[in-house]
């Protein structure tokens, strides 16, 4: 049976790549708050990013492949009952730790997913 479309939140895309924190694709549950992050950020105002929906299945199908996305607090609160459904078990995040003193910028507290199925495990036969 086909996994059920659940928009999650948005992701930032030009050219066919998206907006990254490391290798990981930030997935905003705001288009709102993506936006904003877009503006105030000096180094991707400037881009013209696109704003794509998030969609559940297709965020479950590439981290399956191996990928990782980041997400926020909304859009993690929205994808964690769908990863545990998927087999994905993920611990509760914790979006409140206080950010670091020295950020010059709001801070968005991201929490990274990425899946490692067991199959893909290399096991020792030490």
């Amino acid at each position: 049976m086909p996994a059920k479309r659940t928009l999650v939140g948005y992701v930032a895309q030009t050219s066919g790549n998206v907006l990254c924190d490391g290798d990981a694709c930030i997935v905003f549950g705001s288009r709102l708050k993506l936006k904003s992050y877009l503006a105030s950020n000096p180094q991707t105002a400037a881009i013209g990013y696109a704003i794509k929906k998030a969609w559940s299945d297709d965020i479950l199908t590439v981290l399956r492949m191996g990928a990782a996305y980041a997400f926020d607090e909304e859009a993690f609160h929205l994808f964690y009952p769908l990863a545990q459904q998927s087999g994905l078990n993920l611990p509760q995040a914790n979006f409140r730790t206080p950010p670091p003193a020295e950020l010059t910028q709001p801070a968005i507290h991201l929490v990274r997913v990425q899946w490692f199925p067991a199959s893909r495990l290399v096991k020792s036969d030490k």
